[in-house]
């Protein structure tokens, strides 16, 4: 009888590992959307009278998430920076949002991105968890991508590119944060099952950076 226990309780533990992630991964998305909102109802002017304070948001974010596994298993100061850096996310990005919507005269295109992301989101996770081997041989390759994506984009900053190049470059990084929501839905499975607020953080960055790509990507077709 003890090996059907521990069994039983294998299974038990990874389906609270699973709704763990899965709550999380809501609540995220929700805190993101206050963020949002919060930052176009009350922090917009004051990012136009002082442009660095998006800084601070990004920096509050970058913090947070190399400082993870310092506080991921610390019930429940894990919740609550869980849920501040998914906060901070959805604030820092309404300058991005915002721009969008004033070359292109309206939330059109935001729909749009966020739409196509879901769906993108979705097939990604299922493909993900249907396939039963372990996809974890191919992070490395992925985090030179990353690497790579996030080196060009530096590179931006300095020599502006024209619309050819953002295609490319947004294109490139859709199928990147296409192949991370895959790896990261297969990486569930091999969680351990404490780190639920990493796996959350993992996805939500895939889905997060994915919708960056894909509105992108949009403008960019959009300019051609």
């Amino acid at each position: 009888m003890e090996p059907f226990n521990q069994t039983a309780s294998m299974t038990t533990d990874r389906s609270a590992f699973y709704n763990k992630v899965l709550a999380l991964f809501g609540l995220s998305i929700l805190s993101t959307g206050i963020g949002v909102y919060i930052g176009m109802a009350y922090l917009m002017e004051m990012f136009l009278t002082n442009p660095m304070l998006i800084w601070a948001f990004i920096i509050l974010e970058l913090g947070l998430i190399f400082t993870s596994r310092a506080w991921s298993k610390k019930e429940p100061l894990n919740y609550a920076l869980f849920t501040l850096f998914t906060l901070s996310s959805g604030i820092s990005v309404v300058p991005v949002i915002l721009s969008f919507v004033a070359e292109f005269g309206g939330y059109d295109i935001i729909l749009r991105a966020l739409f196509s992301t879901t769906v993108m989101f979705m097939a990604m996770a299922l493909i993900g968890t249907s396939i039963k081997r372990s996809l974890s041989g191919f992070t490395g390759f992925l985090f030179a991508g990353l690497i790579g994506l996030i080196v060009v984009g530096i590179l931006g900053f300095f020599f502006p590119w024209g619309n050819q190049m953002e295609m490319l470059f947004s294109g490139f990084g859709v199928l990147l944060f296409a192949g991370f929501a895959i790896v990261d839905m297969n990486r569930l499975k091999h969680y351990p099952t404490d780190e639920y607020i990493n796996a959350a953080i993992q996805l939500y960055l895939d889905i997060f950076n994915m919708f960056l790509m894909v509105l992108r990507l949009m403008g960019a077709l959009s300019r051609d």
